[in-house]
C-alpha cells in the first residue's frame, strides 16, 4: 500500500499531521496537483461538526421542526452545514477536519495518483512544527482552502442532482433553497411567467425551434400538463423541486453527465451518541408534514373525530334514558311502557350508516386527486376566475359610461325645457336658438 503496510498505520500518521498549518497543507496539495470534489468537503464537514450539532446544549435549543429536518443530516449539502455553524455558533475543530482529510487522501492515494514522495514531504512538514494546534473559524479556514475543492459535473452543492428528491428537500426550507441559488449566482424568483416556463421546458426536453414555437400557443395550464405527461413536474409558482430545476436551468446543467463518486470513505469516524440520534427519529414530525401536505392532514384529522363522536354520543343518551325509566316504573302508570318503545327511534344508528358513506364519498375523490392534479386544477380555477372578473369589470365600465351619458342627456333635456318655458320663454339655453335659426 506504499510506505505504510496497513491502513491503521496511515490513520495513526494522520493524527500526527494535524500540527501542519492549513496554508502549508494547501501549498503541498497544489504542488502535487491534488484537487478534490466538493462532495468530499461536504462529507468531511458533516463529520467534523456532527458531535457539535447533536451536543445536548445545542440540541435542546432546536425547534421540533429543526429536529425533524435533522433526520436528513447525513445527506446535507454544504450550504445547510455552513448555515448551522453560523446560526448556532458551532465550534469548528480544524484539527479534526485535517485528520479526516488526510485519512480520505491516504486510502484514495491510487485514485489521486499519489506516491511515497507525497508521504515523505508530509513527514518533513510534520517535524517543522510543534504540537500546538491551529484555532480558527470555519469561514477563515475555508477561505484559505476552498481552491482545493471543485464542483463535479452533475452535482449541486456537493450532492448529485438525482439525489435532490422530496425526502432530501424535507430538510430545506424555501428560504434555504433561495439562498442556495444565490450562492450559485442564481436569483430564484417566487413565480415565473409563461415565457420563462417555455424556456425551461425547451432546455429540459432539448426541443428544436419548431417544437418550442408550438408551446407558445398553449396556455400555462396546458404547458404544465404537457410537462407532467413527459414525466417532468413544474409549476409557475416555484415550489421546492421547481427551485432545484430553476437552478439547473439557470446554470445550464441539463443533459450533463454525472461523475460517479468512486472515493473510499472507510475511515475511522467517531459515532454519535445513539440516544441523541435516536431522538431525531422519534421526535415530533407534524410541523413539516403539515407544511408539505396541509389539506390531506386536516382531512385525516377531522374524519376520525367525526366517527368517534358518532359512536360515543348515542351511548350516554341511552344511559340517561335507562336512568329515567326506573323513575317512571315506580309511578306504575300506563305511560310507563311508552318511554320503553321511544328509545327504539333508531334514527341514531341510522345516521352512522349515512355518515360513513358520506365520509367515504368525500374522501374518495380527494384521494384520487394527486397533489399535482390539485395544483393544476387550482390554476385552472384561478384562470377562470380571472377571466370572469375581467368580463365583469368591462361590463361595469360600459354600464357606468352609459348611465352617465343617459343622466347627462336627461339633465340637459330637463334644463332646456325649464329654460325654454320659465327662464327665457321661447329661447333655448347655451345659444342653441341662434344656432337653430
Amino acid at each position: 500500500m506504499g510506505k505504510f503496510k496497513t491502513t491503521e498505520e496511515y490513520f495513526a500518521f494522520s493524527k500526527r499531521l494535524v500540527v501542519i498549518p492549513t496554508e502549508d497543507i494547501k501549498k503541498l496539495f497544489e504542488k502535487f496537483k491534488i484537487r478534490l470534489p466538493l462532495f468530499i468537503h461536504a462529507f468531511l464537514l458533516r463529520e467534523t461538526i456532527k458531535s457539535k450539532v447533536f451536543e445536548e446544549k445545542h440540541y435542546e435549543t432546536y425547534t421540533d421542526e429543526m429536529k425533524y429536518r435533522l433526520r436528513g443530516y447525513n445527506r446535507y449539502s454544504v450550504y445547510p452545514l455552513e448555515k448551522m455553524i453560523e446560526k448556532y455558533n458551532l465550534d469548528f475543530e480544524v484539527a479534526r477536519y485535517k485528520e479526516l482529510l488526510f485519512d480520505i487522501v491516504f486510502i484514495n492515494m491510487d485514485q489521486l495518483s499519489l506516491k511515497n514522495s507525497f508521504i515523505n514531504e508530509l513527514e518533513q512538514l510534520q517535524h517543522n512544527y510543534t504540537v500546538d494546534l491551529e484555532v480558527m473559524s470555519y469561514h477563515h479556514f475555508y477561505s484559505l482552502f476552498k481552491d482545493v475543492y471543485h464542483e463535479m459535473p452533475g452535482y449541486l452543492d456537493g450532492v448529485p442532482l438525482n439525489h435532490w428528491d422530496e425526502e432530501m428537500l424535507n430538510s430545506y426550507t424555501l428560504g434555504d433553497l433561495k439562498e442556495l441559488g444565490q450562492k450559485n449566482a442564481v436569483d430564484i424568483p417566487r413565480r415565473i411567467n409563461k415565457a420563462k416556463l417555455i424556456e425551461i421546458l425547451t432546455a429540459k426536453f432539448n426541443l428544436t425551434g419548431n417544437e418550442a414555437s408550438l408551446l407558445v400557443k398553449m396556455s400555462v395550464l396546458d404547458l404544465e400538463i404537457y410537462a407532467k405527461e413527459k414525466g417532468f413536474r413544474i409549476s409557475i409558482d416555484l415550489k421546492k423541486q421547481d427551485m432545484i430545476e430553476y437552478i439547473q436551468y439557470a446554470r445550464n446543467m441539463y443533459h450533463k453527465p454525472v461523475e460517479k463518486d468512486e472515493f473510499n470513505y472507510n475511515i475511522p469516524i467517531e459515532s454519535l451518541q445513539d440516544e441523541v440520534y435516536a431522538d431525531i427519529e422519534e421526535d415530533v414530525v407534524p410541523e413539516p408534514v403539515v407544511e408539505e401536505v396541509f389539506v390531506p392532514v386536516e382531512e385525516d384529522i377531522e374524519i376520525p373525530e367525526l366517527d368517534v363522536e358518532d359512536e360515543f354520543v348515542p351511548e350516554p343518551e341511552i344511559v340517561e334514558e335507562t336512568q329515567e325509566e326506573p323513575k317512571v316504573e315506580i309511578e306504575e302508570t300506563v305511560p310507563e311502557p311508552e318511554p320503553i318503545p321511544e328509545p327504539k327511534p333508531q334514527p341514531k344508528p341510522e345516521p352512522k350508516v349515512e355518515l360513513k358513506p358520506e365520509v367515504a364519498l368525500t374522501k374518495k375523490p380527494e384521494s384520487l386527486l394527486t397533489t399535482e392534479e390539485k395544483e393544476l386544477l387550482d390554476e385552472k380555477i384561478n384562470q377562470i376566475i380571472k377571466k370572469f372578473y375581467k368580463k365583469r369589470r368591462r361590463r361595469r365600465i360600459i354600464w357606468t359610461i352609459a348611465i352617465v351619458l343617459i343622466v347627462a342627456l336627461v339633465g340637459f333635456v330637463g334644463y332646456s325645457y325649464y329654460y325654454y318655458t320659465i327662464v327665457d320663454p321661447g329661447n333655448l339655453p347655451f345659444g342653441l336658438s341662434d344656432l337653430l335659426n
